[in-house]
């Protein structure tokens, strides 16, 4: 398998200039594996990520690319079994169980979230009740995060635990309304998975893994991870210790790996039978329009979401992409993305551990493009103007500097006219 190892020291002392190529060689087409390793370099530079790993399925095949370090310092380069957080692509997982259990008619997704509630504990009152699909598509009306103060020093995805959640949800005083805006929320993905499990009688953990993790051979996808995997976890800027992430079950507790991680996409692009493609097909089924609802909040960080579903969100298709279902990533240390285009079998994730300069954009927006090339399409660049038409620092800063001296030059002058003529005035 391809490996790359780049490290920040050796970009930042890459010349700035390219050799002239010739015009045929210009206009040779380039493989799918040359286009995947001109966009994963690309996203590995531009993002300024301490590690990167990158896993793509491109119609039957399936490639992994690896950049950086596992942790500063380490000259380690990250592997197939590195283990990285996946933050919110915990979401999708989740969507995939609800799906699951939808199926199998175990939930409804149009069941209240109320009657999952512990019970005796009594949801604030709505005028429509908070539903299943409500939760998984950010319609609930909840907040982003639980309000409160973190305690100091808390790990991410610890706190709220499913305790904490629902005591503050009894007593909230705020006027919930499901179904009329979207507003992106960790917390309704929580209290998704306490009531998938309140509804089976079973663990969260142990629903991801009979539904997603165990059919596809995903041995280190898990919200407690063991002494080996925590010795093989990536870390980078602002990381947090490897610790059981239960309580952010739902939302964005999962750990897992680029090989895992390639057997999902893989099965997500190409299910390994028929009732794993009748689950990816609901899992990926669009509830929410954009412009039926009366706003949309914090889910345009990689496009513009046009429609909302079961965690995952769909970007419409324009000339210069294809349809694209998707979902963001970020924390513990980690940002992710994930970009399908299910009509031209194609998907892209990427897990990295930021610097403390990393670009998500730079991430995503390479990504979204990777994914409309091997899906036959042109990806839209903005023009870069003509050499000699560019402004440069030694152009700009003398005429700065002229026009500031012009300015000042009026007032002195002014002041010395002044002062002579004082000197001339009769005492």
């Amino acid at each position: 398998m391809k490996k790359a190892f780049l490290l920040g020291l050796g970009l930042a002392a890459a010349p700035a200039f390219s050799l002239a190529v010739p015009q045929a060689a210009q206009a040779e087409p380039q493989t799918a594996e040359q286009k995947i390793d001109h966009y994963a370099s690309q996203i590995f530079r531009n993002s300024r990520a301490v590690g990167m790993t990158m896993v793509v399925v491109n119609k039957q095949q399936a490639l992994q690319r690896f950049y950086g370090q596992t942790r500063p310092g380490s000259r380690q380069l990250p592997d197939a079994d590195s283990v990285l957080r996946i933050a919110s692509i915990s979401k999708t997982m989740t969507g995939e169980v609800l799906a699951s259990l939808a199926q199998e008619k175990r939930v409804k997704l149009d069941d209240p979230l109320q009657k999952y509630a512990p019970r005796g504990l009594a949801l604030p009152p709505t005028e429509q009740a908070i539903t299943l699909l409500n939760l998984a598509s950010h319609t609930s009306g909840f907040p982003r995060e639980m309000p409160g103060v973190k305690p100091q020093d808390t790990p991410v995805f610890v706190w709220p635990d499913q305790q904490q959640r629902w005591q503050w949800l009894s007593a909230s005083k705020a006027k919930f309304a499901p179904g009329l805006r979207a507003q992106y929320s960790n917390l309704a993905f929580d209290f998704l998975a306490d009531a998938l499990a309140a509804a089976t009688g079973r663990p969260y953990a142990a629903l991801l893994r009979d539904k997603v993790t165990a059919p596809l051979g995903m041995r280190d996808t898990t919200f407690s991870p063991n002494a080996s995997q925590c010795a093989r976890l990536m870390e980078g800027y602002g990381a947090s210790p490897c610790v059981d992430t239960s309580a952010a079950s739902g939302s964005g507790g999962i750990y897992s790996t680029p090989r895992d991680m390639q057997r999902w996409l893989q099965d997500l692009v190409h299910p390994q039978n028929e009732a794993r493609r009748q689950l990816r097909d609901q899992t990926f089924h669009m509830y929410f329009k954009r412009d039926e609802l009366r706003s949309l909040r914090g889910m345009d960080v990689a496009g513009k979401a046009d429609e909302l579903g079961l965690g995952w969100i769909r970007m419409l298709p324009t000339p210069n992409s294809p349809e694209i279902i998707q979902k963001t990533a970020g924390g513990g240390g980690f940002i992710g993305y994930v970009a399908i285009a299910p009509k031209n079998d194609v998907a892209v994730w990427v897990g990295l551990t930021r610097s403390g300069g990393t670009h998500y954009q730079s991430m995503s927006d390479g990504v979204n493009k990777l994914v409309a090339e091997l899906s036959g399409y042109h990806p839209e660049t903005r023009p870069k103007p003509p050499l000699h038409l560019k402004p440069t620092l030694a152009r700009a800063k003398p005429i700065k500097a002229r026009i500031k001296a012009k300015a000042k030059a009026k007032p002195t002058a002014a002041k010395a006219a002044g002062q002579r003529a004082k000197k001339r005035k009769p005492a």
